[in-house]
């Protein structure tokens, strides 16, 4: 009964839907669905990620820096055309060798930047998907599921096992979408600028004075802010986090040390949570949770005799 799912055929097209299909939903999402990614400053955008691959130490941070930080809008631009390429040669079934080496290329990329630094490796998602493209690539694209290819009428059960076990991926990945239709729908409905929870202790972020002084600049509203609570706002342009710990106030970059994505205040647990991949980091930033291994990045903050908190940068 299950012999003609022991094939090559079914693993080609399972690599292809899944790969094909997450390649497809990541160019997409850089480019419609998430509007600060496309932007050169601020956590979320490619410049911040950029800048985080320079800092992060990877074998590729001087390219990054040579290259890439000078124009990060067309890098990014670049890698979502490179996916969306990915994509669409991987579901079509059209040269899908070459475009199973074009995704090899992009996750060697990312293993050489973005996940270099995370420890234990197999934490890190682009080692995984770099296999993945080189099985593919010396599978092919299986002899099914092919566009533009002529119709196969003789009953096949390697066919129709390949064809079921593709269904069943891409059902999946529909079904892992849906559970991210939330951050879809509030990307598009409001530009992916997140509203604070009433309850979360984040206030809404402010526009810091822009007068500044021997002690720095002044975070307007950081005065009022309550033991336990946190309050984000742009240090020079850079997504930041203020927080009061019992009278102590600390600064720090929101940009998670491992992939780059913001993180938040927990006023219930007293952390700071990514919700991409469940690091989390302690109210003086050191990290208490992986797959992040680096503290967050602080960021100076005074207090003066008149409770005017400022930040120097």
């Amino acid at each position: 009964m299950l012999a003609p799912y022991a094939s090559t055929s079914v693993a080609a097209v399972v690599l292809r839907i899944f790969l094909g299909g997450t390649m497809l939903y990541a160019a997409v999402d850089k480019v419609l669905l998430d509007p600060r990614f496309l932007q050169t400053t601020g956590v979320g955008s490619i410049g911040e990620t950029l800048n985080f691959f320079v800092t992060s130490g990877g074998p590729l941070a001087g390219l990054v820096e040579a290259v890439a930080l000078s124009q990060p809008v067309v890098i990014g631009a670049l890698m979502a055309g490179a996916q969306l390429l990915v994509g669409a040669s991987l579901l079509t079934g059209s040269w899908v060798r070459i475009g199973a080496l074009l995704g090899a290329g992009i996750s060697l990329t990312l293993a050489l930047t973005a996940s270099w630094g995370v420890s234990p490796y197999y934490y890190g998602n682009d080692l995984p998907y770099l296999v993945g493209f080189v099985a593919l690539a010396a599978l092919g694209d299986g002899g099914v599921l092919r566009l533009g290819a002529p119709a196969q009428r003789a009953y096949s059960p390697e066919r129709r096992a390949a064809i079921v076990s593709g269904t069943g991926v891409a059902a999946g990945i529909a079904a892992l979408l849906l559970l991210d239709r939330t951050r879809a729908i509030s990307a598009i409905a409001d530009g992916g600028t997140p509203t604070p929870s009433p309850t979360s202790g984040v206030s809404p972020t402010p526009t810091p004075s822009s007068s500044a002084s021997a002690g720095g600049t002044a975070i307007d509203g950081a005065s009022g802010l309550a033991d336990g609570q946190a309050l984000n706002f742009s240090a020079g342009g850079t997504d930041a986090v203020l927080i009061n710990d019992e009278g102590t106030y600390r600064a720090f970059e929101r940009a998670c040390t491992h992939q780059g994505t913001s993180v938040d205040w927990q006023a219930g647990s007293g952390d700071f949570l990514c919700s991409n991949h469940g690091a989390r980091f302690s109210a003086e930033g050191g990290v208490t949770m992986g797959p992040a291994n680096q503290p967050l990045r602080a960021i100076e903050v005074s207090v003066a005799a008149d409770g005017t908190v400022t930040y120097r940068r």
